[in-house]
């Protein structure tokens, strides 16, 4: 019986993809499966793009939606099994210590094709308050042992603050932990005696640093003096009053700091005047709040400025013209949707005086960073903000000074960006097409 010209196609479509490289599989699943800024240590932008994802919620789904994507890809054909593992196992998200265990045995089970070594990324991300004891212990080391090439650690998504599940069981853990000297950027949710655990033995070979310290570490908390030679980006996040680095933590790679400090004591704000004395003149890229702005003098290499568009109005007052870094190529201004930051009508009023004042001589461009928001949309005047925003156009353009934003966290987090326009900050108008007004029947 003669096949039917459907099933020649399909055995033909079939032996075409058979022919298909495995390179060329490897390269659309690394494509299909990408997290952007998980894996990275040695790119700070990545990282800081990273770290806007302050609960985890968009590199959660993105791990998700790849782990469910290659586990069928790895249930078509023997090949793809072969090339799917590499990418489900790339990345270890564990979300308690039971579950820890669970990720040890199946790592055990796939020992004989070595999973483990695709492994970069293991993320704690503890869910709530629970118990951890020494069989959870044991089983973060088995996947570390299962996972040598590991370069990424992770507690930053662990929903509970870090006195709430940070025990002397948990401690020895993170002990462990700082033992691994593959380790090259490190997250970190912790109060100070986790700290003080796990940075001092890392400290030599991390690159890049992100910590989010507990409420209970207090600002005035003195730490040892540390050398981090080879870290590049350091991200602080809920500081609590730290403002930056410790004044006596040595960077001396350090071009990307970001830190979320908005109200220092004024001991705080002098030790943080002390770190950019110290290193001020090395930053490149710098995302902060109001304490740094007295600083900033001392930032005389600076390309990229990132700050809240709410503090607008005190960089005027409090970095005056003479103290703004003229190599600033980028400036970044982040709308929160909050009362304090958010973006409002004289602060594009006040981007329009800056670029007619000739201010900021090596701008290049300025970014938007706009929450998905639209309900904050449908309260704005369009036509007021249309006068403003083309008025800002007008000086952009004379400037040459491009003009974007970047909208939500999915954008955010994965540098993209588009052209500026006034649909961004406004509801849209709908344009329904008109009714006739009479019936030619």
């Amino acid at each position: 019986m003669a096949s039917s010209p459907r099933s020649t196609v399909t055995s033909r479509q079939h032996r075409r993809v058979r022919n298909i490289p495995p390179e060329v599989w490897l390269r659309v699943f690394a494509y299909a499966t990408y997290i952007p800024g998980a894996f990275e240590h040695d790119d700070g932008q990545a990282m800081v793009a990273f770290s806007r994802d302050k609960y985890g919620i968009v590199v959660h789904r993105r791990h998700r939606e790849a782990t469910n994507l290659m586990l069928n890809a790895s249930r078509v054909c023997k090949t793809w099994t072969s090339l799917a593992t590499e990418f489900i196992f790339r990345y270890i998200l564990v979300r308690s210590g039971d579950h820890a265990v669970q990720v040890a045995a199946a790592l055990g089970r796939y020992d004989h094709n070595f999973a483990g070594r695709w492994a970069i990324r293991l993320e704690l991300a503890l869910e709530g308050v629970h118990r951890w004891d020494d069989e959870h212990t044991t089983a973060l080391a088995r996947i570390f042992a299962f996972c040598p090439n590991v370069t990424i650690f992770s507690t930053a998504f662990s929903t509970a603050d870090a006195s709430l599940f940070q025990d002397r069981q948990f401690l020895r853990a993170m002990h462990d932990v700082s033992m691994r000297p593959n380790l090259r950027r490190l997250e970190l949710r912790g109060d100070a005696t986790l700290l003080e655990t796990v940075l001092p033995p890392l400290a030599t070979n991390l690159e890049s640093l992100w910590l989010l310290p507990s409420r209970r570490t207090a600002p005035n908390r003195v730490f040892d003096p540390m050398q981090f030679p080879l870290v590049h980006t350091f991200v602080l996040s809920e500081g609590f009053g730290w403002g930056g680095p410790p004044s006596n933590w040595i960077m001396p790679a350090l071009n990307t700091l970001c830190t979320e400090d908005d109200h220092l004591t004024a001991h705080a704000q002098m030790k943080l005047g002390e770190f950019f004395e110290a290193h001020g003149p090395q930053l490149q890229h710098l995302a902060t709040c109001r304490p740094t702005f007295e600083c900033l003098n001392h930032c005389t290499n600076l390309v990229e400025w990132t700050l809240p568009c709410g503090v607008l109005f005190d960089a005027s007052r409090f970095a005056p013209a003479e103290l703004l870094p003229p190599t600033i190529r980028r400036l970044t201004l982040t709308d929160d949707v909050s009362t304090t930051y958010m973006l409002r009508l004289d602060h594009i009023t006040l981007l329009v005086d800056w670029l007619g004042a000739e201010l900021l001589p090596a701008l290049e461009s300025i970014g938007f960073l706009l929450p998905l928001g639209r309900h904050l949309r449908r309260q704005r005047v369009r036509n007021d903000w249309e006068k403003v925003i083309n008025l800002l156009h007008k000086h952009s353009r004379r400037r040459g000074v491009r003009l974007e934003a970047s909208i939500g966290g999915d954008e955010h987090t994965a540098r993209v960006w588009a052209p500026l326009s006034l649909d961004h900050l406004v509801e849209p108008v709908e344009h329904t097409p008109l009714k006739p007004l009479f019936s030619v029947h």
